[in-house]
């Protein structure tokens, strides 16, 4: 069935955002989509680490780090490009569709040839098929419809939680069968290619759109997106480059806790705040206006998205001693020292992540991909200097830590810029949530649980440092002038429900 979109009187009229309401229940729905489907990919890992081994995690991290890096070419924006158009045409769709399934086609091609230098470079036969392999996900990719990108266009995240959750829930039950059977790296292979099979069937059974080969829309398409491209490069080789840099001077079990260490640590902030992206650039996008003109939301954004990722990211950090062994087995206690510094490092990187985005929603996708382009190099320069002089993954873990936080400071100064606001203002309401986070991380390390297990001593210190959290949080936000902002809004939100709680009990 063809399907014209969008349909009309869909969308709010143009320059206004949706109801309030609305961006709230959307907002709502996309975290617990993140959150469905990162609690399926963290029972995968819970379940499939105990099954295969870290040199198995180390070789599928390996390709999986040569894939980014190629996929950084797909990346031309084609979704963005068409939420911020207002009203699309058919062609648009068809268009963006068109130009996905070459340049995905053409990207596996790349794959296949390269695949036996990336063998040769990494010293691992092995790694020469199973690329080969994985490339044919691009290809399936590239034919999934382009339709579903309206379920973020009209906030329909309901629709696409039920597509998502299917898709991985089908894939991690035959992804677990194979790696019964098997018992080696070729599980999460064969997972792979079949979630993305998956995917583009799901997307013509959960959407009407069916789409043409055209090319008519392209100088449209391409050119809104070209700094978008540059944008997502940035972000994947920002990504991508501490895995390069470990594969090529430690053991694979080394790479396959390091792996496994940033897959848990992005599942608890960096994947929370792409959730919330979604929300965040449709509703900036359909304004229209630029930061300038709403500068007063920035710090309640930036200070919510705090508030979120910094106990997550630093309180995994703080109990990784627990958290490995109870989560995914005795083999992984050796990643503790490496989780405790990825986590802080994935949190910062969730707000770094949401000023890029804020500047393309608001139509400054060139500030946006500048940015990444910079961060991406910073990464790159310390990544590598720190694995030529023969420093350990320990050591590189640190030096992205300490270039994330230099990233995200460099990343409010240039949106204070934009936005024509104070600086002052936007680092307070992102350091305060992480210096909460900080100090409740201390408190959790000191405390003693002596010779209990890991489940106890969890049990003992996941509720003493969300309390810890929530103190400090209240208090540096009291200290310093109870401003407006996110947190505001908690405390506004707590006397709310408080009160509301108090007077039923008293109703009855």
């Amino acid at each position: 069935m063809t399907v014209d979109y969008p349909p009309s009187g869909s969308l709010p009229p143009e320059g206004q955002p949706p109801p309030v309401r609305g961006v709230y229940r959307s907002a709502a729905t996309a975290i617990a989509l993140a959150w469905s489907l990162r609690l399926i990919g963290l029972m995968s890992v819970l379940v499939l680490a105990r099954v295969l081994t870290p040199k198995d995690f180390g070789i599928v991290a390996l390709a999986t780090s040569v894939l980014a890096l190629v996929d950084i070419f797909s990346a031309l924006g084609l979704r963005q490009a068409l939420l911020r158009i207002a009203v699309p045409e058919r062609a648009h769709y068809d268009t963006a569709w068109t130009i996905q399934l070459l340049v995905l086609a053409v990207l596996a091609g790349v794959l296949v040839v390269i695949a036996p230098v990336a063998a040769w470079f990494y010293e691992e036969p092995a790694l020469g098929l199973l690329i080969a392999v994985l490339a044919s996900c691009f290809v399936i990719d590239g034919l999934a419809n382009i339709g579903v990108v309206d379920f973020e266009r009209h906030f329909d995240f309901g629709r696409d939680l039920r597509m998502r959750l299917s898709v991985r829930l089908t894939a991690f039950v035959v992804t677990l069968a194979a790696a019964l059977i098997l018992r080696n790296y070729w599980a999460l292979v064969i997972g792979t290619v079949l979630q993305s099979v998956l995917n583009a069937v799901a997307s013509y059974v959960f959407h009407p759109f069916r789409p043409r080969f055209s090319l008519a829309k392209r100088r449209e398409l391409l050119g809104v997106s070209l700094w978008m491209f540059l944008a997502s490069a940035g972000q994947t080789v920002h990504n991508q480059i501490e895995k390069i840099v470990v594969g090529r001077i430690s053991s694979r079990n080394t790479v396959g806790f390091y792996s496994v260490s940033r897959d848990l640590s992005s599942i608890f902030t960096d994947e929370i705040g792409t959730a919330l992206n979604r929300v965040s650039f449709v509703t900036t996008a359909r304004t229209g206006r630029p930061l300038s003109a709403d500068p007063e939301r920035l710090p309640a954004m930036l200070g919510a998205y705090g508030l979120i990722a910094a106990p997550l990211g630093f309180g995994l950090a703080a109990t990784a001693n627990e958290v490995l062994p109870l989560l995914l087995g005795s083999q992984w206690t050796a990643a503790a020292p490496l989780l405790a510094i990825i986590a802080p490092t994935c949190a910062l990187y969730a707000v770094y992540k949401l000023i890029i985005i804020t500047l393309q929603a608001a139509g400054d996708a060139r500030a946006s991909a500048f940015l990444s382009l910079a961060g991406a190099a910073a990464m790159v320069t310390v990544a590598a200097t720190l694995g030529v002089n023969g420093y350990g993954a320990g050591n590189v873990a640190v030096g992205a830590l300490i270039t994330t936080a230099a990233l995200l400071t460099s990343g409010l100064l240039l949106l204070s810029h934009k936005a024509e606001t104070r600086l002052a203002g936007l680092l307070a309401a992102v350091a305060r949530p992480f210096a909460a986070a900080a100090l409740m991380m201390v408190a959790v390390q000191a405390i003693d649980s002596g010779s209990l297990g890991p489940l106890a001593s969890m049990a003992i210190k996941a509720p003493a440092g969300a309390a810890i959290f929530g103190i400090a949080a209240i208090a540096l936000w009291l200290v310093s002038g109870s401003p407006d902002g996110a947190e505001k809004i908690m405390v506004a939100t707590l006397l709310e429900r408080s009160r509301k709680i108090f007077l039923d009990h008293f109703a009855r």
